[in-house]
């Protein structure tokens, strides 16, 4: 984030001149109310303080930047964060994370990296969520080892979930459509955020749902029609052979993200207060977001084919991906310091089908 300067304005006084008093009054409120708008408290180094005092490399992104500048996953994050970069290579692929030169393949369980660790609050887990009902995503550059151990040579993100209120209730519907150049179909999203304090002051409630629809705009141009009966590699001379083997699906890189979670406040007195949480996010996405114009061999039937945004696949490769995390998460004050308690359980199922045919030996990787 950026820090408060004075800069702009002890030039701008210079330049004007006689200044009234009721401008320069005016220009002592403004100073005051951006330098308290620009403090962001973070907990990246195991204590409550401001982002200007952290002594590490870090970069905060609260809930109302993330809200006015759009930002709703990962890849928008690293827009903002020096040093950082994810490759956005669609929900079937995942997203790459790099820091500084070094990465993980992939933001999901699976990737056999181990420099960048995710955590959500203080539970390490391995995923890409949507940033719904978010306080802040705080990323530390640079290894963390000492702080967060291994798998953080690159460094860490950290999500942090915004905890129940205990003395109001809010809510929160929002939705929104849009559409993808080279898409055939509309997406949108949607979700809902509400917040009741069950007893005043002591325990509460929080909930929200997220569902993102992307439509997609990669075409799996030429896949088979029926697997183990259509042949894969017909006579691209005769068209009849072709359309009655091979199908064009439209859109075939879409993706459908279900995101929610609910949590459980409890304060006791001053000194001790625990949170429950569960979160969920589910990913049914249809293909990987991969086009194959002008990158097939010249041999392949397809070569002279292949549009701009299309894929050559022989089959549809749809992939159902599941992310659960329950933690507890204990706090005391104990007067000279405060003692956190972190423990959690997640799971991971993923569930899938990948085109795997001769085309891998006949793409032209020279």
């Amino acid at each position: 984030m950026f820090k408060p300067s004075l800069l702009t304005l002890a030039v701008s006084s210079a330049l004007s001149g006689v200044l009234f008093s009721d401008n320069a009054t005016a220009q002592e409120q403004i100073i005051e109310k951006n330098k308290s708008l620009e403090v962001i408290e973070v907990t990246a180094t195991r204590r409550s303080g401001s982002i200007q005092a952290a002594p590490l490399n870090i970069t905060a992104l609260d809930a109302d930047v993330m809200k006015d500048q759009n930002i709703s996953e990962l890849a928008d994050v690293a827009r903002w964060v020096p040093g950082l970069t994810i490759t956005d290579q669609g929900g079937r692929s995942g997203s790459p994370i790099i820091v500084r030169g070094l990465n993980t393949n992939s933001s999901g369980p699976s990737s056999d990296g181990g420099t960048v660790a995710t955590y959500i609050n203080e539970i390490p887990v391995s995923v890409d969520m949507r940033l719904v009902d978010v306080e802040r995503v705080e990323v530390l550059i640079g290894p963390q080892g000492t702080l967060y151990g291994a798998g953080t040579l690159g460094g860490a993100i950290r999500y942090m979930l915004k905890e129940p209120e205990l003395d109001f209730i809010s809510g929160e519907v929002f939705g929104d459509v849009f559409q993808t150049q080279e898409s055939d179909s509309v997406g949108g999203e949607t979700g809902f955020i509400f917040n009741l304090p069950l007893i005043e002051d002591k325990l509460a409630v929080r909930t929200s749902l997220n569902i993102y629809e992307d439509p997609g705009f990669i075409d799996y141009a030429y896949t088979v029609r029926e697997p183990g009966v259509s042949i894969t590699d017909p006579d691209w001379t005769n068209l009849d052979a072709v359309n009655s083997n091979l199908k064009n699906v439209k859109d075939a890189n879409g993706e459908t993200t279900t995101t929610g979670r609910i949590s459980l406040r409890y304060k006791a007195n001053e000194s001790f207060e625990g949170t429950l949480n569960y979160f969920y996010q589910k990913q049914d996405t249809e293909g990987r977001s991969i086009v194959h114009h002008n990158s097939l061999n010249e041999n392949n039937g397809l070569n002279d084919r292949i549009g701009k945004y299309e894929s050559a696949y022989r089959f549809e490769e749809p992939r159902e991906k599941e992310d659960q995390l329950l933690s507890l998460e204990l706090k005391a004050d104990l007067g000279f310091a405060e003692l956190v308690s972190a423990t959690g359980i997640s799971h991971f199922e993923a569930d899938g089908q990948r085109d795997q045919t001769d085309l891998l030996i006949r793409l032209d990787y020279g």
